[in-house]
């Protein structure tokens, strides 16, 4: 074991595969602990040894440019010279948690919910990364990061196609037992669509503890891939919803055209059975915030990644009918984006306006970055579901995400100032005050 790899502290070995090890490493220079994946083995076959730099070259390629909060990030890569021999390495963001293999055994099969709730969430990094020109090719159990609280993390871009890029040429790529018929014949587009084949794959061995396609060698294999479609999920382990059914066996469309037309059609079907999964009235899961943000007209300009980060940063509040989030005269730090629900204002018990959906309330408090005593009171009118940010959450997030942020409370001022211009000229009239 080497001491320093570049400029990070080997820790320990978290893992070794057929061409390279994993270390835990510490990252001085960002005060963190990373992971580091080293290609130490090369294989002898001249033709397997050419392919795993490619797959090396393909992730090193991604280093800083896959940054969403379901893909394992790679922060960097480097070549070190050891013992006269150069040592190829990626550093990537460690994850604390298993891949979905376990949860594929029969014995450990996750509840139905959970895995409609891990496919979402593969379905929208899969969409960013095809947006960045990026189709994975390798999805399976093992490049899917599970951590304790059911977060996901796609990992392994080694056999990646990449856009407009020199690195794609590498065939056969992909885990036969989870690749696409396209892939299988070759010499044919590889796109999205055959990333979703490989989902609906995964989504079946997780709901059944069987893989889709069982044959005992791999001709077998592929020639069930390319011929045969696999008994629905239900029949193998029943009281899978027949929605459920429905969603793997298109995903696991023999040709592209029969899968879904985009990873936003894959992931709106699934969306309505998450909600079940959350047993608990007082939180949201991620996955349902993610969509109640989505819909409100407040992150209309915010991008999925942006919205992703302060979902994983800041979590929706129940607040019951007759709460009061603000009260007059009191200082605090606090702004309101309502999800659901209804707030109303007051001043000195005198109704002022009613908040909705979409709307915030005490983003004066930014605009001033500072608290002060509150003018009015803002109170539930039935139960509501509320984000709570402060300024120094909203100062934590990336510089394009602070900057949503500036503009949508810059927007809210615009149209409260434009609506308490059009009452003044009104009130004005009723009193027949003139305008010099």
């Amino acid at each position: 074991m080497h001491s320093h790899i570049g400029k990070y502290e080997v820790r320990k070995l978290l893992g070794r595969g057929a061409t390279g090890s994993v270390w835990l490493a510490s990252d001085p220079f960002n005060g963190r602990e990373v992971a580091i994946k080293v290609l130490d083995e090369m294989p002898h076959d001249p033709e397997e040894a050419r392919r795993a730099i490619k797959f090396f070259q393909n992730e090193a390629s991604l280093a800083g440019k896959l940054r969403h909060p379901h893909i394992v990030s790679i922060f960097d890569a480097g070549v070190d010279k050891k013992d006269g021999k150069d040592l190829r390495y990626l550093v990537m963001e460690l994850v604390d948690g298993t891949s979905l293999q376990p949860h594929c055994e029969p014995s450990a099969l996750l509840p139905t919910a959970r895995t409609a709730q891990i496919a979402y969430k593969c379905c929208r990094a899969l969409e960013y990364a095809n947006a960045a020109g990026v189709v994975h090719r390798d999805i399976k159990p093992a490049n899917i990061m599970l951590r304790s609280d059911f977060d996901i993390k796609v990992s392994d871009f080694g056999a990646a196609q990449l856009a407009r890029s020199d690195t794609t040429q590498v065939s056969g790529v992909g885990s036969p037992a989870y690749m696409s018929p396209e892939q299988i014949r070759g010499g044919e587009e590889i796109d999205f669509r055959s990333d979703m084949f490989s989902l609906g794959g995964v989504m079946y061995h997780m709901l059944t503890g069987n893989r889709p396609f069982m044959g005992g060698t791999a001709w077998e294999l592929m020639e069930e891939i390319l011929s045969k479609d696999p008994p629905a999920p239900s029949t193998v382990q029943p009281g899978i919803p027949a929605a459920l059914d429905d969603i793997v066996m298109r995903a696991l469309g023999k040709s592209r055209d029969e899968r879904y037309g985009s990873w936003d059609d894959f992931a709106a079907v699934l969306e309505p059975m998450l909600s079940e999964e959350d047993a608990t009235i007082s939180r949201l899961s991620d996955i349902e915030e993610f969509n109640a943000m989505r819909r409100l007209g407040f992150f209309k300009r915010f991008s999925d990644l942006e919205l992703w980060e302060v979902v994983r940063a800041c979590r929706c509040r129940k607040v019951m009918a007759g709460a009061e989030l603000i009260r007059e005269g009191v200082e605090d730090d606090h702004i309101y984006v309502l999800a659901a629900g209804l707030l109303k204002v007051t001043q000195k018990g005198k109704l002022l306006n009613a908040v909705t959906p979409g709307d915030c309330v005490g983003e004066m408090v930014y605009a001033r970055r500072s608290s002060a005593p509150r003018s009015a009171t803002v109170t539930a009118v039935e139960m509501s579901w509320v984000l709570p940010l402060r300024i120094q959450d909203i100062d934590g997030f990336t510089d394009p995400c602070r900057a949503r942020f500036s503009e949508a409370f810059l927007s809210v001022m615009a149209e409260r100032l434009s609506m308490l211009g059009g009452r003044l000229v009104s009130l004005m009239q009723e009193q027949k005050v003139g305008l010099v």
